[in-house]
């Protein structure tokens, strides 16, 4: 019995027989994109986000063509219902806009608001109804020209942008063009408050990643920071933006850091595509010790490989991680072998990397090319998400999914898998959203439900679909306060039920 069937058995006991198996494909959920005969415009067309609404619909971003229109003109946001069709303005909306101006990573601020990366490097803030919120950004001639490749949103809605850009604040002394770390106030404009800090002219630091202690791992920033010589790679810096001389990663030659992702006990796993000095190979996935030096413990040198048409086979890099309990761990890119087995797309690894058998065997998510022009083939997974109903949504860009027992052509871009709850019962299908406040959190957070129950039961799953909090919700009450440091830094399932029956379901964030 593979491990794959071993997990199910264990966590469909209370079942007498289910037709599905944790990570099969959910047939129920369907997009409906394009392709198109120019691919949908200039770059070729994936999902490179998404975000499930509290009501169930999920707000997606990236670039792509939706049913029913123009194939050679693309969008690069928009909603789709809880089964994957598009759903387009509503005839009443107030707005011209509609989730229009997206494209990139999206970051929720509380519970009707979020930010989300535009083309060319920019920034947007959304309200959660698919309006802009017109008043950010603030025009600001402090701040220039340039292009992040990555944000993160503190809880008051301040932000802190990496990438490449140009400061006009000549009355502090910032004018240049080589600023990798810029802080803006929760309306845009520069914060004058904060030091902001400069790289390598001809580099950009593409990933930053807050840790539990207020500091951040950067990668990228061409080899400068502050005029101080960095790795290329990952380094690590205060809360203020100063530089953490006490972390020394290895130095990379070549390549691109894609996903930072903070282990519990310190260690750091980096995803991308990169060559490290001294090294003979291409790597995607590796582990960093908590002083950036490598991880021998760990399987960095995983054969993550695709072969092309031509027969030539090459590298790919490994663009999402996503942790499975405390035990597993499931990675995406572009790859259609891992170690010599096929995995199209998608493969579970054991904590030291190694990969799990038993997961994912089938020919994963397949290639497209863009007619007439023949450009691709376009095939990859860029990432995994809990969904609210704890399952999972995977999403890039592909078109058909075989996950072994079911080979569905019509996949494309955005598929939904099963969860590990698969079998005991529907979590969440007929569920109404349970309100969370603040959401993401990072101290007591209150749920709300419409209609209280009277013997009714709260419980909250991590992201492998593991309980790790299971209290009686107050008879009577519509509310109900999740004191502070109940749940570790992390994204949860939360469920209120009643006779086993899911009433209010939602996905919490719990910030560090």
């Amino acid at each position: 019995m593979n491990l794959r069937n071993l997990a199910a058995v264990a966590i469909l006991a209370t079942a007498a027989t289910a037709a599905q198996q944790p990570f099969d494909l959910d047939m129920s959920f369907r997009t409906q994109f394009l392709i198109g005969p120019s691919g949908g415009g200039p770059a070729p067309p994936q999902v490179f986000d998404v975000m499930e609404r509290p009501d169930g619909k999920i707000i997606v971003s990236g670039i792509f063509v939706p049913p029913g229109t123009d194939p050679t003109t693309s969008r690069l946001g928009g909603l789709l219902t809880a089964e994957g069709s598009w759903i387009p303005k509503p005839a009443d909306f107030p707005y011209s806009d509609y989730y229009s101006l997206m494209g990139g990573k999206m970051a929720p601020w509380g519970e009707e608001r979020f930010y989300v990366g535009t083309p060319l490097g920019g920034m947007a803030r959304y309200w959660i109804d698919g309006a802009r919120d017109s008043v950010y950004p603030v025009p600001d001639p402090k701040v220039g020209d340039g292009q992040a490749f990555d944000f993160h949103v503190f809880p008051d809605g301040r932000v802190l942008k990496a990438g490449n850009f140009w400061l006009h604040d000549t009355l502090r002394g910032f004018v240049a063009m080589d600023y990798g770390l810029v802080w803006l106030n929760n309306d845009g404009s520069l914060d004058t408050t904060r030091i902001h800090r400069r790289i390598n002219l001809f580099g950009a630091i593409t990933r930053i990643q807050e840790l539990p202690d207020g500091r951040f791992i950067c990668g990228g920033g061409g080899g400068l920071f502050e005029g101080d010589s960095i790795s290329d790679f990952v380094f690590r810096i205060h809360a203020d933006g100063s530089l953490d001389t006490t972390f020394h990663a290895p130095w990379m030659d070549y390549g691109a850091v894609i996903g930072i992702l903070p282990q519990s006990d310190g260690k750091i796993l980096v995803s991308g595509v990169f060559h490290i000095a001294g090294d003979p190979d291409t790597l995607g996935l590796v582990r960093l010790l908590p002083d950036g030096t490598m991880d021998v413990s760990f399987n960095n040198h995983m054969d993550n490989l695709a072969t092309y048409e031509s027969g030539v086979t090459r590298r790919q890099g490994v663009l999402g991680v996503l942790p499975i309990g405390s035990n597993m761990l499931a990675i995406t890119g572009g790859f259609d072998q891992i170690d010599g087995q096929t995995r199209g797309g998608i493969a579970m690894l054991d904590t030291a990397g190694h990969l799990l058998p038993g997961f994912f065997e089938g020919n994963g998510c397949g290639a497209w090319y863009s007619w007439p022009n023949e450009n691709g083939p376009y095939k990859h997974i860029k990432g995994i998400e809990l969904a609210q109903d704890g399952g999972y949504f995977i999403y890039g860009s592909y078109s058909g999914y075989d996950d072994g027992v079911t080979n569905d052509p019509s996949q494309r871009f955005i598929s939904k898998l099963y969860g590990l709850n698969v079998g005991i019962q529907e979590h969440g299908a007929h569920a109404e959203p349970l309100q969370i406040a603040p959401n993401p959190s990072a101290g007591q957070t209150e749920l709300s439900v419409g209609t209280p129950p009277q013997k009714g039961t709260l419980s909250i799953h991590d992201a492998s679909g593991r309980m790790v909090l299971q209290e009686v919700w107050p008879a009577g009450a519509y509310t109900h306060t999740l004191r502070a440091g109940a749940l570790a830094p992390g994204t949860y399932v939360v469920r209120v039920a009643s006779n086993a029956s899911t009433l209010y379901s939602g996905k919490l964030i719990v910030l560090p």
